[in-house]
């Protein structure tokens, strides 16, 4: 019988009660291993302890501490001369620090610090032999992080700067120090003070026993009531059963809002364990839009409670509120109560995509809407219009320092007694049309009880130091509508104002006033009436509006209002019109003049002012602040309905609220009383609205910013009546209205998000104004109509190891515009989209399977030839119809062509190599004989594969020709040279690009030249040589963002000596290498801008080095030695450099010691 007994050198660690239990650092390593800033570092941690059963909500991160240089008061640190880094951001620029590595003057300096032989290594004389911890520092740090789990994240930098900055520490200690702390780390006391875990604790054990693949939390099971039976309770002394009751963290949640926690809570212990079975229905789709963590939870005995989750999934679709409705049963004890619940995921999106603006924090946020200049406008103590709007979110975000709060955008009043003396009008520039100037008529004055104006231009764009309109930064232009200076109509003076406004170019005009009927008897006051009289008198369109405003349908008052009529048309090219509605609850329709497109729709009437108009109307909610779950009956309409406006109208609530009113002397003045002037509110509401989406967007037309903002009113508060399709450059979105409210709520906060469709995802643009120059920068613009769109879902660069870190760092801070269904611009990174992750993809692992199996067949005799190359067979050559010479044909299966196994002889096979071993397609081979040199031909295709396992990833496909020859040398034991041609579809040097990336399906090409060669040193020893180069060149997508590249020229190689017998009945092994890497080309993105109001795209070409940071280089030493018949061991180590290709200044290395005793 034999026995193998295995000794490994591994990282010890500490099993805490509460604590984490990392085996080994690898399970440790997603942790504290690849992160570059602190929200990448908690990303990490929560993906990370997922895998030890802990799930970390957004309100336990909080808790963690974002700093670093605590370790000195933790522990007393004997360091040599230099202190602590107390870890502070380099200030320097990018640009600076890539200039100052790659200056001539430093390349041979970064060159010599950077040879591997020149580095400190773990054999090494004095390699990190400065500074170390000892026990009782462990013990310190283990305490210490047991009290204040808090400053995981300040001790994790603390030791990575100790390792990799001051190069105190090895990385093995490193690994050592982090897996005692982070298994004396407890994440269940990340919990908000008051330190109790209760029903709403968002830390969660998850059942492995229970978990199911793509099954996530479920939530929302409010009132829901389980009565304990069968087993009874346990302690407390009471005879009744255990009951149980679940608490939700919230019944309601949108799609990138943190999950939604249920616990089961048992009135008392159980004496055995309770079994908690959910399944879930409603209109939203499991494992499309959530997840369910588990299908069951259990309570052991013992225990008082149990927790599963639900995950909301975050897509670009802008989709309607979707229902998750949650059952519960339960095993062991009876029921009572309901047993079931509804939860409500909402669609925002915000939170994954923005504008070029960014979100500021929700302390911004409060800090807005706790103003007294804020909270002063409303009055009847119901949410706050501007809350319902959400226009202190919006409000919060900014760009480069500019807040969106409508800075550069000015805002149109169309009004009456407006005084620019009020101090709503300070800190904007204020142009008033009619102050009695030349031509000009003269506002009537603002008094006590005349002031409609103040309170129309506060709620517009009111000061933020006085009473905070939605756009408080948006300057004014003011015109007056009962005086009519010199002209002869009042719509010829409305006009000729109109005119001016648009040439001022203010982006909104405001009208908050309507007509009253005093010329037909009262009887026409709404969009119905209108057409009832206009049909029974037999006028015209253009005649009853003459008749209702000049009473008067002769041929020139017709063509008065003619004029007006042409001036809105004129000024929706360049802005929005909003028209207040009327407040007249009576009414079965909307005002006739807030319904003046009704008539000139482009149909009715050849002018069309559909296009850029929103009536608005006035409506009392009375709900609570989280309009996500508001219902009709919380809505009551103020005034008139949207009815034939339904279209183009939203629903604000400017019901009871305090305004400006006038300045008395000198002293600006404000409503005291509840004042419910309705719509007139509403609609200024509106029109900053309008400024801020401007300002959010200046690549919108007034058509586009008012699709924006009514497909993404919140609508969810009723059942729509029917839908608009809202279109703008070929792009299309749907939204549902209501005949009464029109498309509901505007929501302010929602229209900074993507708005899309299926059919119309969120998109980058591709292609477009021809090549990138052969490679070089440049720009240019091209039409929305030129662009081939990619689904920024679909988009993706990931890199092999080939390319290193080159297109990463390349992108990094480039910044690209992806469009939405109605063309709305939001600046990403790119570099977000670079797949830049498996960067110890090449490192080569110490395999203990081939180890033991190594040595184990380990003979002195058998392995004094090892590398012998032996030309008659070669792996997965099934059908051989060779000569007797072992010349002819061959067929080989899941395996590269012999020609390419012919270069691997002498190979470790340490990597993979894009062109000699990852094409194990069907072979198709020939070997002969010329002038005495040995000559393998061989074609494969990867995509034929009979032997290709299903269960496996799809193969990449490529195809091969490869040719070696084998010449005979007298100075060398082998000698060869192999040559090639390989073409991959989808792949580039085994990177593949997709979506807005993706290359041209014809495939890309490469040759490669190698050179294999041998000698034996004395009897004893063997020494062996191969390289691979390789000449790329892409074929780039029309549509692609990637327009050119050049030729890439990439490397490979790897020294190997093997000596027997040194001490008798030994070996060493030394090999030195390469993986392939590229060594010199560029590729050129074409990086899309914002688009204008023409919808034409300016464009970047930006060129990046595809040579990667670094030069992963691998030292591998082996020895193993037959000590007697029964006897052997072995070591092994590798020691790695720039792993991945991208630059490191520390050393990665492993060991492993073997032993083998046979009984």
């Amino acid at each position: 019988m034999r026995f193998l007994f295995l000794l490994l050198f591994f990282s010890f660690s500490i099993n805490q009660a509460n604590a984490l239990n990392f085996k080994n650092f690898y399970e440790l390593s997603e942790c504290v291993d690849y992160y570059n800033t602190f929200n990448q570092y908690k990303q990490n941690l929560t993906n990370c302890l997922k895998n030890q059963n802990i799930i970390l909500e957004e309100e336990n991160l909080k808790l963690l501490n974002n700093k670093s240089g605590i370790i000195e008061n933790i522990i007393e640190l004997d360091l040599p001369k230099e202190e602590i880094a107390k870890i502070k951001k380099s200030k320097k620029k990018f640009s600076d620090i890539i200039k100052e590595i790659f200056s001539e003057e430093n390349i041979e300096k970064i060159a010599e610090e950077e040879n591997i032989f020149n580095k400190p290594s773990a054999l090494s004389e004095n390699y990190n032999k400065q500074f170390s911890l000892n026990e009782t520092n462990f013990k310190e740090l283990n305490n210490y992080i047991k009290k204040n789990p808090q400053d995981i994240y300040s001790i994790t930098e603390d030791i990575n700067i100790l390792t990799y900055k001051n190069q105190y520490l090895s990385e093995f200690k490193r690994n050592e120090i982090l897996l005692n702390v982070y298994n004396s780390f407890n994440p269940k006391l990340l919990i908000p003070k008051p330190n109790i875990v209760s029903a709403k604790s968002k830390i969660t054990n998850v059942s492995k026993a229970g978990a199911s693949p793509g099954l996530g939390a479920i939530g929302g099971l409010v009132g829901l009531a389980i009565a304990g039976g069968g087993g009874g309770g346990s302690g407390g002394g009471s005879s009744s059963p255990a009951t149980i009751s679940f608490s939700v963290s919230s019944t309601t949640v949108g799609e990138c809002d943190s999950n939604i926690t249920i616990t089961g809570n048992l009135t008392k212990a159980h004496s055995s364990n309770v079994t908690i079975s959910y399944s879930a229905s409603g209109t939203a789709t499991i494992n499309t839009d959530y997840t369910l963590s588990s299908t069951s939870s259990t309570i052991v005995a013992g225990a008082t409670s149990g927790s599963i989750t639900l995950d909301p999934t975050n897509d670009t679709t802008n989709e309607t509120s979707e229902t998750v409705i949650i059952s519960a049963s339960v095993s062991g004890v009876s029921t009572t109560g309901n047993t079931s619940t509804t939860i409500t995921i909402y669609d925002y999106v915000l939170k994954c995509n923005t504008t070029a603006f960014t979100e500021g924090s929700t302390s911004d946020q409060n800090t807005i809407k706790n103003r007294s200049t804020w909270t002063a406008i409303e009055a009847g103590g119901a949410v706050h219009p501007y809350e319902q709007m959400n226009v202190h979110k919006v409000q919060s975000f900014s760009s480069s320092g500019v807040s969106l709060t409508g800075v550069g955008e000015t805002i149109h009043v169309a009004d009456f007694n407006c005084d620019d003396n009020h101090d709503i009008y300070n800190n904007k520039t204020i142009t008033n049309l009619d102050d009695g100037g030349v031509g000009e008529s003269t506002f009537g004055a603002a008094t006590s009880t005349d002031n409609h104006c103040q309170g129309v231009a506060m709620f517009a764009a009111g000061d933020v130091g006085a009473r905070t309109g939605v756009a408080p930064d948006a300057d004014l232009i003011l015109s007056s509508i009962p005086n009519t200076n010199t002209h002869s109509t009042s719509a010829q003076a409305h006009a000729a104002d109109l005119d001016t406004v648009r040439g001022l170019g203010a982006i909104v005009s405001n009208h908050s006033w309507g007509m009253n009927d005093v010329y037909t008897g009262g009887d026409v006051d709404n969009a119905t009436e209108f057409d009832t009289y206009m049909n029974n008198q037999g006028y015209s369109i253009g005649e009853t509006f003459g008749k209702l405003r000049h009473n008067d349908t002769s041929s020139s008052s017709v063509t008065a209002w003619e004029t007006w009529i042409t001036a809105l048309e004129n000024y929706q090219n360049t802005g929005v019109i909003v028209f207040a509605s009327g407040n007249d609850t009576n009414e079965s329709d909307a005002g006739i003049m807030a319904a003046v497109p009704y008539w000139y729709d482009g149909t009715k009437h050849s002018t069309d002012l559909t296009k850029a108009w929103i009536n608005a109307i006035v409506v009392q909610y009375t709900g609570d602040s989280n309009l996500t779950d508001a219902v009709s009956s919380e809505f009551t309409l103020r005034g008139n309905p949207c009815g034939v406006t339904k279209e183009y109208c939203l629903s604000v609530d400017g019901w009871d609220t305090y305004q400006a009113t006038y300045v008395n002397s000198g002293v600006s003045q404000y409503s005291t009383g509840r004042i419910s002037f309705g719509s007139s509110w509403s609609a200024p509401m509106i029109s900053g609205g309008i400024a801020l989406m401007a300002q959010a967007f200046p690549n919108h037309t007034p058509e586009q910013l008012v699709d924006r903002v009514l497909a993404s009113a919140n609508n969810k508060w009723f059942t729509p009546d029917g839908n608009t399709t809202f279109t703008t450059h070929g792009a299309s979105i749907k939204h549902g209205y209501d005949n009464t409210f029109g498309h509901g709520l505007p929501d302010f906060y929602a229209a900074m998000s993507p708005i899309t469709s299926d059919s119309n995802p969120f998109s980058f643009g591709g292609g477009g104004g021809g090549s990138g120059g052969g490679g070089g920068s440049g720009g240019g613009s091209v039409p929305f109509s030129k662009l081939k769109k990619h689904a920024v879902s679909l988009t993706s660069f990931s890199t092999s190891s080939s390319l290193g870190d080159a297109l990463y760092k390349g992108l990094e801070n480039k910044t690209v515009y992806a469009y939405d269904a109605l063309h709305g611009g939001f600046k990403l990174n790119i570099s977000d989209y670079i797949k830049y992750k498996n960067l110890e993809e090449q490192k080569i692992e110490i395999s203990l399977e081939k180890e033991l199996s190594y040595l184990r067949n380990f003979e002195d005799k058998k392995n004094a030839d090892i590398g012998k190359i032996d030309l008659k067979s070669f792996d997965g050559e099934f059908i051989n119809f060779r000569d007797k010479y072992n010349q002819g044909l061959s067929v080989t299966l899941d395996q590269p062509n012999i020609a390419l196994q012919n270069f691997n002889y002498n190979n470790n096979s340490f990597y993979k190599n894009p062109f000699i071993s990852e094409n194990k397609g069907v072979g198709f081979n020939n070997k002969f004989n010329f002038l005495g040199n040995d000559i393998l031909i061989g074609y494969n295709n990867s995509k034929v594969n009979p032997l290709t396992n299903i269960n496996k990833d799809l193969v990449v496909p490529l195809e091969t020709l490869a040719m070696s020859i084998n010449l005979n040398h007298n100075n060398f034991d082998s000698l060869s040279f192999t040559t090639g041609l390989m073409k991959e579809k989808d792949t580039f040097l085994l990177s593949k690009p997709e979506g807005a990336f993706k290359m041209n399906d014809d495939g890309n090409t490469s040759n490669f030249y190698g050179f294999n060669l041998s000698k034996k040193i004395n009897n004893s020893g063997k020494l062996s040589f191969n390289t691979m180069i390789g000449n790329s060149k892409t074929n780039p997508n029309a549509d692609s963002m990637v327009v050119d590249t050049s030729n890439i020229i990439s490397s490979s190689f790897e020294i190997n000596y093997n000596l027997n017998n040194i001490f008798k009945k030994d070996q060493l092994n030394i090999s030195f290498s390469q993986p392939n890497r590229v060594e010199s080309g560029n590729m050129t993105f074409r990086l899309m801008g914002l688009a204008d109001k023409n919808g034409i795209l300016p464009y970047k070409d930006h060129k990046i080095d595809l040579t990667p940071s670094g030069r992963q280089k691998d030292l591998a030493i082996s020895y193993y030695r037959n000590h007697s018949n029964i006897f052997k061991s072995g070591f092994k180590t590798i020691i790695t450099d720039d792993v991945g290709h991208a630059k490191d200044s520390n050393l990665k290395s492993n060991f492993m010691l073997t032993t083998s005793l046979t009984f």
